[in-house]
């Protein structure tokens, strides 16, 4: 038994060292939560205790130097639901792309712009809880698929950033921007700002199709 742990110790160490030297990070969070919901605007007594998983995740990411200020950057992030021991969730960021001093160009699925704006002011203070604002309908999260997406550097506080997604012949249609979203960000001594915009309609063709005109 010793000698298949130290084994196995090593091959743990050799996967490591791998990973650091290709620039790859490992990170994650499980974030597991007792709630209880007391709801009787029905007329129903609807309480109830719940265990949920909120948001936990495991991610990997890197980056490799091209030389001359840039560098290829990628990311790829899964959810997993630590309170039933659901399947994986692929729904969560997944990208590859460029960055340098003129700004990031990223491709994948990724938070759209308007997303981006929303969360970079802090407002929401109770996000991943029972309380999340997403959850709650009051802002409809959206992570993008197949988006072509810019994030400007940071200009004395100011970034802007903009997305298009194409609708690859769905009901969205079959042009390069059929979707796109734009905001513009500013934090500076502790004073945050945010304005966005996007339009990810489209006509289903049927209720089944409703879904995708989300850019989920």
């Amino acid at each position: 038994m010793m000698k298949k742990a130290i084994i196995a110790a090593a091959v743990a160490a050799l996967i490591a060292a791998s990973a650091a030297n290709a620039g790859v990070t490992v990170y994650g969070k499980v974030h597991v939560a007792i709630d209880y919901f007391d709801d009787d605007s029905s007329g129903w007594d609807d309480s109830q205790w719940q265990v949920k998983s909120r948001a936990s995740r495991i991610g990997f990411k890197g980056t490799e130097d091209l030389g001359n200020g840039m560098s290829l950057i990628w990311k790829a992030e899964s959810g997993y639901d630590f309170a039933d021991g659901g399947a994986w969730n692929a729904a969560r960021n997944a990208y590859i792309g460029l960055t340098g001093d003129w700004g990031t160009f990223l491709y994948g699925r990724h938070d759209t712009p308007y997303t981006m704006a929303y969360y970079s002011t802090g407002i929401d203070a109770m996000g991943d809880t029972a309380m999340d604002m997403n959850g709650l309908g009051a802002f409809h999260e959206v992570r993008a698929s197949n988006a072509i997406a810019y994030v400007s550097p940071n200009f004395n506080g100011l970034t802007f950033a903009g997305a298009i997604v194409p609708g690859e012949g769905g009901p969205q249609g079959d042009g390069l921007a059929d979707m796109w979203s734009v905001s513009a960000m500013y934090s500076n001594n502790g004073l945050k700002l945010a304005a966005a915009y996007e339009d990810l309609e489209c006509e289903a063709d049927t209720a089944s199709d409703a879904h995708s005109c989300d850019g989920n």
